[in-house]
């Protein structure tokens, strides 16, 4: 059996990666602020935790309850996707107020983090295949004004994987560890980031302009590619993969 702990899976990303990785073979532990009662009616082998990843300090508590509840008699692999994640707040920082700045930095940074250190300490002793997928963004690279925050938090998640993947290089039973840039996903978060004020936002409008002209991908589909990384044999620990198609976006203007 192979154990699956998935974040943010009651809509978009999550879900379809979650209902992709259904299987007699696979169990997964789902995590999201709410109970996804679609995907619940999809398999048996799932169990769901309603947790807000703003309240870091539940994280560890739920962590020991899942792997403690793997047999490891029969386990062949354990997987974290730390795919949950907020855009908010889309703005110039200073207008930003400081529960929003936390909650950004908490949810997605703080938290993945947490998890990460959580999933390699309690499965030190397991000596099986074990992978932990971030899901960052491309942001970290390519900046722009009014996503200071969702940028920074995923500069920090590839920095964090990185050095997590050298650490574990000299690992006795090693945890695989990568980030993975999805792209331009239609999800919510797109959703809210070309809802934004152009003067809040002055990108909103090429966001707003990929949408009207089919460039989004869907969750689905980007589920498909991550699931491969997932369990693809030569990946280098700490590596930070790109899977979007930039040539879709390249030189729109609005």
């Amino acid at each position: 059996m192979n154990y699956f702990i998935i974040t943010g899976t009651s809509r978009g990303l999550g879900q379809a990666i979650a209902e992709q990785l259904i299987s007699p073979e696979h169990y997964l532990f789902c995590i999201s602020r709410e109970k996804n009662n679609e995907l619940l009616g999809k398999g048996k082998n799932i169990e769901y935790f309603e947790l807000d990843l703003n309240n870091v300090e539940h994280i560890e508590e739920l962590m020991t309850t899942i792997i403690s509840s793997i047999d490891t008699s029969s386990v062949k692999g354990i997987y974290l996707v730390n795919n949950a994640a907020v855009i908010a707040p889309v703005a110039f920082v200073d207008s930003c107020d400081v529960k929003d700045i936390t909650t950004n930095i908490t949810v997605n940074l703080l938290a993945p983090i947490t998890l990460t250190s959580c999933f390699i300490r309690l499965t030190n002793e397991i000596d099986v295949n074990k992978r932990i997928l971030n899901i960052s963004s491309s942001s970290a690279k390519h900046l722009h004004p009014g996503m200071s925050l969702y940028s920074a938090t995923k500069a920090g998640l590839d920095v964090f994987t990185q050095c997590v993947g050298l650490e574990q290089n000299t690992s006795v039973a090693p945890v695989k560890i990568v980030s993975i840039w999805p792209g331009m996903i239609d999800t919510t978060l797109q959703e809210e980031a070309r809802s934004q004020s152009k003067a809040s936002f002055p990108l909103a409008e090429i966001f707003s302009m990929v949408k009207e002209r089919g460039m989004l991908t869907t969750p689905e589909e980007t589920a498909t590619q991550i699931i491969d990384y997932l369990f693809k044999e030569d990946i280098e620990n700490g590596e930070i993969i790109d899977i979007y198609d930039y040539s879709k976006i390249n030189g729109l203007q609005p």
